[in-house]
């Protein structure tokens, strides 16, 4: 190198610098800023998605509690007048402009036993039966009997399953709609039908008008693919399933829909052509699904504009820092060596993802343009970093917007959970007057789902809190016994209510523990809860606890279906869930075996599970003695 000209060799040095930082430095910067704005525009689109679903699912939510007030209030009906039910439906119908139709359906003389007598007359078909449909096909509100209930599914599917329903689409007299219904049960058998029909014209009207990004836009579809709204396509709505598109990227999202799971992909739109990522979530009430259509190239276009704009920014930056090392070569040799190690730390700097390091631009001159072309080019590059940091700041203050709305709904709902309770509680007990056995039946019922509400209410503020990092524990000394006693006493009633059996075997003589005595009882009747649910009747759950050298060991054991042993992992993730069919048979949260574990976590012990399928399940705990007990043992 020594018979290399001075000038080559600053040539060689300072443009290989520059090109380490600038290469390091536009790598990172690309790289990095690529990447979150895409998953920000990917997050963006899942939350719209989501969030259309929801507040699609609350309307079919509150179409559905329609239908069960109409069914809930002819239960306990008795006046047996033809013409109050008709002004009662007919009011209903006003007041809900956004149904079609509502509307009971009884059995052969099941309302009043005088069906023959109005057989043929006005308003009713030739059976007589109490079937008065109100409804505005065609534009005017008038009442005629039901049509086709003996076939059906509006009234059929209800008949038979004894729950409520929401039917796919169907042509009812012309009109394409979808039906809300809810048996009518007295004494435990089915003597009709309360209902409530939406038109698929009022639910294209609603999601027609959603857009994402430019020309992004939204459908619905039922649990089988139907297609309920189309912004384009009308002659879509009704007739279209997803799975005549032929496309196998659809077929697998309809697949998904089908079992009540949200995702994307990407594929060609069949409306456009145009290459699009579908995003779609499921609508519980009803299984149906909301899906967004989204062109790539809208979805991504401030990515691309992002990642277009570093790449010119750092050719033009290398450009510069070129020309200014040619410069410097041609004209000075002096202050090589501090420049060159001046370059040296704010590459290694950038290296390291710092972009505060600025170069020396206390030097001459002659040599001033190049540490403060570097250092523009870097404040540059700092200012897309922070660009990036304050869109980060913006996610996570969504984050804790939604935290505080979960806390606040679930404090909210504990005090009106409470005064219900109590009341009903009260009027259980006998102290505001003697009840039948009918009537302590029913609201033995209603304290066990109450009761049932307040642990999901428990368990949305304790996730809410624990995110909050707001959780205090009452550590004191106290004896497991009577934490199980306690935990045995507020499910017994629960545990007959499903015509299981319960047992403790639990030593009256165990060791002391320090523990928080009302989170572990939450904790243990979160378990024995679940055991419930899924043990069939008949079936026993076993309490027990034993002595260990260090620890007190706790199991919950049941008799019920069991667990495959590869999902045992899974089971204290938060909001996991086996399957949707076990979702939709027994419900829950997918919340309680999660805040289990956050709860023995926190009192330094250990959770698991032991299960096989036919074979039950045992929930096994192990809990630290009081240090006083250990030391004396």
């Amino acid at each position: 190198m020594d018979d290399v000209p001075l000038k080559v060799k600053l040539i060689l040095y300072i443009g290989f610098s520059v090109l380490i930082v600038m290469a390091a430095t536009t790598a990172i910067i690309i790289t990095t800023s690529t990447s979150q704005y895409e998953e920000l525009a990917y997050k963006k689109s899942v939350e719209k998605a989501s969030n259309y679903a929801n507040q699609f699912n609350s309307d079919m939510q509150s179409n559905m509690a329609i239908a069960r007030t109409i069914a809930s209030t002819m239960t306990v009906y008795n006046s047996s007048d033809r013409e109050e039910v008709n002004d009662f439906l007919r009011e209903i119908l006003v007041d809900n402009p956004n149904l079609i139709g509502t509307y009971v359906g009884f059995e052969p003389n099941a309302f009043d036993g005088k069906d023959a007598e109005y057989a043929g007359t006005e308003g009713y078909d030739s059976t007589g039966r109490l079937v008065p449909y109100w409804n505005k096909i065609g534009g005017t509100m008038f009442v005629e009997p039901l049509i086709d209930y003996d076939t059906l599914d509006y009234y059929q599917l209800p008949k038979q399953l004894e729950e409520e329903v929401l039917t796919e689409p169907y042509l009812y007299q012309g009109e394409l709609i979808a039906s809300y219904v809810a048996p009518i049960m007295r004494d435990g058998e089915f003597v009709g039908i309360g209902g409530v029909d939406v038109s698929l014209n009022y639910i294209d009207e609603i999601v027609s008008n959603v857009t994402a990004f430019d020309t992004g836009y939204a459908i619905t579809a039922s649990n089988t693919g139907i297609l309920l709204s189309h912004p384009v396509h009308k002659e879509w709505i009704g007739t279209k399933n997803l799975n005549d598109f032929d496309d196998p990227e659809i077929a697998r999202m309809a697949d998904d829909i089908l079992v009540g799971r949200g995702g994307h992909v990407e594929t060609i739109d069949p409306t456009t052509g145009e290459n699009a990522i579908i995003f779609y979530e499921p609508v519980r009430t009803g299984n149906y699904s909301f899906i967004l259509f989204i062109p790539e190239d809208d979805m991504l276009a401030d990515v691309t504009a992002l990642r277009n704009e570093l790449i010119l920014i750092s050719s033009l930056a290398l450009i510069f820092m070129a020309g200014a090392a040619y410069l410097v070569a041609m004209s000075i040799t002096r202050p090589i060596n501090a420049i060159v190690s001046n370059f040296a730390y704010i590459s290694n700097s950038a290296l390291k993802g710092d972009l505060r390091r600025r170069a020396e631009t206390d030097v001459e001159v002659d040599f001033r343009k190049i540490p403060s072309g570097l250092n523009d080019i870097l404040d540059s590059l700092q200012a897309y970093s922070d660009k990036l940091e304050e869109a980060n700041e913006e996610l996570k203050s969504v984050d804790q917007m939604k935290d505080s709305f979960l806390s606040n709904v679930s404090h909210e709902l504990r005090t009106p959970l409470t005064s219900i309770k109590g009341y009903t509680q009260n009027v259980y007990d006998g102290t505001l007057g003697d009840l039948n056995d009918q009537q302590k039946t029913s609201l033995g019922t209603v304290l066990r789902n109450s009761e049932r509400l307040r642990r999901l209410v428990d368990s949305l503020l304790y996730v809410s809190q624990a995110q909050a990092e707001i959780i205090e524990y009452d550590f004191k000394e106290c004896q497991i016994a009577e934490i199980m006693n306690n935990t045995f006493m507020d499910t017994i009633m629960l545990v007959e209510a499903n015509d299981l059996h319960i047992e403790k075997k639990v030593p009256s003589d165990l060791p002391l523990i320090v523990a928080d005595k009302v989170h572990l009882v939450d904790m243990l009747n979160n378990i024995v809860d679940n055991a419930i649910k899924f043990t069939p009747p008949g079936g026993m759950i076993t309490l027990g606890a034993y002595e260990e050298e260090k620890y007190i060991h706790l199991t919950v054991h049941d008799t019920g279906i069991g667990i495959p042993k590869e999902l045992i992992p899974n089971l204290f993730r938060k909001f996991y869930q086996i399957d949707s069919s076990i979702r939709r048979k027994y419900g829950g949260t997918g919340l309680g075996l999660y805040i289990c574990k956050e709860i023995v976590d926190a009192h330094s012990g250990e959770i698991w599970v032991e299960s096989e399928p036919n074979e039950g399940t045992t929930v096994h705990i192990r809990l630290p003695k009081s240090r006083s007990t250990v030391e004396v043992s």
